[in-house]
């Protein structure tokens, strides 16, 4: 085992807990310690019209994931409808990063793209995997911030995609409170790690609180190249930015 001085990395997420959340599990392995605080909040929306698209699902080439909380709105929605599991393997399902695509696994899909890292990749990675194909539907639940780039890329090879809302993210106003009785333990911070835009706001506002943790040289990691552009123009350093979104790469930024 890597021994890192029992350094502290602050992961700006929800927490599955340490022993099943892989990113909290390989950096303890390494000998970081780690705290979740979570900086977004979601609520599921348009369920009653997702359900409708998914008893037709049979009619689509794919349906595609892109974050673990659309895979969640999806087995809402399968389990209160009373989809048969045998009615969705038989589709091809899209994904992004290793807790996405383990996400829609343990729902049932076979899935292929996680290593793709970004949606762009992932929307090229379906345009080379389709390129035989005859049907081009392809079934995408988003959140209400979700980006334009998979399906302004998917259309322009003549795929038709059918885009629902299936959450909506809201940025916590303030998490002050839980990074000031992390700071008050004796564990240096090490490193900050934001793994979604929309909270670059929150963390932007939190840290003009606490100037010092920037004075003391604490590394901002982003998660993706869309977090790194909005760290930098909230003109926070970014340290590294992760080259997918998956535990391994994290640690290859913190060995930087």
């Amino acid at each position: 085992m890597e021994i890192q001085d029992s350094n502290l990395v602050i992961l700006f997420k929800s927490e599955t807990g340490e022993n099943s959340d892989p990113y909290m599990k390989i950096l303890k392995r390494h000998g970081y310690q780690s705290h979740c605080i979570p900086i977004l909040d979601f609520n599921f929306i348009n369920l009653d019209l997702y359900g409708q698209l998914l008893k037709n699902l049979q009619k689509y080439l794919a349906i595609v994931f892109t974050s673990p909380r659309a895979v969640q709105a999806t087995e809402l929605v399968l389990n209160a409808i009373g989809i048969p599991l045998c009615s969705i393997q038989s589709v091809k399902c899209y994904t992004v990063g290793k807790a996405t695509a383990l996400a829609a696994k343990n729902l049932g899909f076979h899935t292929c793209g996680e290593s793709t890292g970004s949606a762009e990749f992932l929307a090229r990675y379906i345009v080379q995997d389709s390129e035989d194909a005859g049907n081009r539907e392809v079934l995408f639940p988003c959140g209400n911030l979700c980006r334009d780039v998979l399906c302004d890329t998917l259309e322009a090879h003549n795929f038709h995609i059918t885009e629902v809302k299936v959450y909506e993210t809201v940025a916590k106003e303030d998490v002050s409170n839980e990074l000031y009785v992390i700071t008050q333990s004796k564990v240096p911070i090490d490193s900050m790690v934001m793994f979604s835009p929309s909270g670059v706001p929150v963390l932007t506002s939190t840290l003009r609180k606490f100037p010092q943790l920037l004075v003391d040289s604490v590394k901002i990691l982003a998660v993706g190249p869309t977090t790194e552009s909005e760290l930098q123009k909230h003109n926070l350093p970014v340290y590294a930015t992760l080259r997918r979104p998956d535990p391994e790469s994290l640690i290859d930024c913190l060995r930087k």
